[in-house]
């Protein structure tokens, strides 16, 4: 069943002070009734305080994701990550990962509901088991902590494209991540199975990097929906076309080389619905589009239509 409608706003107001980017949030509450966000938070870096007085006074709701600050760390450091296999770069995410937790304590503090605390793995450095058990005991430490810190905040993966070394799209267009679905699909059965009585980390699929990976995004889904890991969420948009293939980019439905159409939006929903999982359903787009650039207020509506369309 889809249980919420969650913009990501950011994707469409990306670059804007905290100032000018919080009455876009305050118009998709007013206008169109959603005030759950996908948003990124970095470590050591808290929200503007207008963005916070707008969430607060709106009683938002967000999923934090961590996707922006570990490729940024990743782009000085290809080492860092949650998944590393260099034990003081995966220390030093795990720590980032605490630092954005006390944020989100502080946001619970003054009236800003947590859903989500979503993290990735991190880039390739070594092969896979290595990577596997060094996400394994990641996974391990923050579900621990986010458990005793924010207990009714659930702890997601995203799994994110991992195309190999040698593809010519760099980080972050591509090739930020370590682990593929099959492996975190079974590093994550293994983590819930050690501590059956914890909440069960999940994953969150994003649809414009299952593209960028060479992937059909519905049969992850329909291959998530089988196993035993839980589906906690579906972010829709689309990729940037290039010569080389997609590019990691949120173009949205409106752009017909996106890979992503309402059709597709249509059909994610429709298996969503027929799941017995309480699953969230959200939708982000930039403003780019392969012959030019909406503007934020065609972003946004498109967004919020298709949303409010197909749930």
């Amino acid at each position: 069943m889809i249980a919420e409608k969650v913009l990501g706003v950011y994707a469409s107001v990306w670059g804007l002070p905290a100032a000018e980017s919080a009455p876009w949030y305050a118009k998709t509450s007013a206008e169109w009734g959603i005030d759950i966000y996908e948003i990124p938070l970095f470590a050591g870096v808290p929200l503007g305080p207008e963005l916070v007085e707008t969430f607060a006074k709106q009683h938002s709701t967000l999923v934090v994701t961590l996707v922006a600050h570990t490729v940024a760390a990743g782009l000085k450091n290809r080492a860092y990550g949650l998944s590393s296999t260099e034990e003081p770069f995966r220390q030093a995410a795990v720590l980032d990962a605490y630092s954005v937790i006390q944020q989100c304590q502080e946001l619970t503090r003054q009236g800003v509901r947590i859903h989500n605390l979503v993290v990735q793995t991190g880039q390739r450095i070594g092969t896979v088991i290595p990577h596997a058990i060094a996400f394994h005991r990641s996974l391990t430490e923050l579900r621990r902590v986010l458990r005793a810190a924010l207990p009714d905040c659930k702890l997601l993966v995203e799994p994110a494209d991992c195309r190999p070394a040698d593809h010519p799209i760099p980080v972050p267009a591509s090739k930020k991540s370590s682990l593929g679905l099959p492996e975190l699909i079974e590093v994550l059965s293994a983590l819930n199975q050690d501590d059956p009585a914890a909440p069960p980390v999940g994953l969150m699929v994003n649809w414009g990097r299952a593209l960028v990976n060479g992937d059909v995004p519905l049969d992850n889904l329909k291959r998530i929906l089988e196993s035993s890991v839980p589906l906690g969420g579906v972010i829709m948009s689309g990729a940037g076309a290039s010569p080389d293939g997609f590019r990691d980019a949120h173009n949205s439905h409106l752009d017909p080389q996106s890979g992503f159409t309402a059709e597709d939006a249509r059909a994610c929903a429709s298996l969503l619905k027929s799941s017995h999982q309480s699953i969230f359903l959200g939708m982000k787009c930039s403003r780019a589009l392969s012959n030019g650039e909406l503007t934020i207020e065609e972003a946004l509506t498109a967004q919020a239509k298709l949303l409010q369309d197909i749930v």
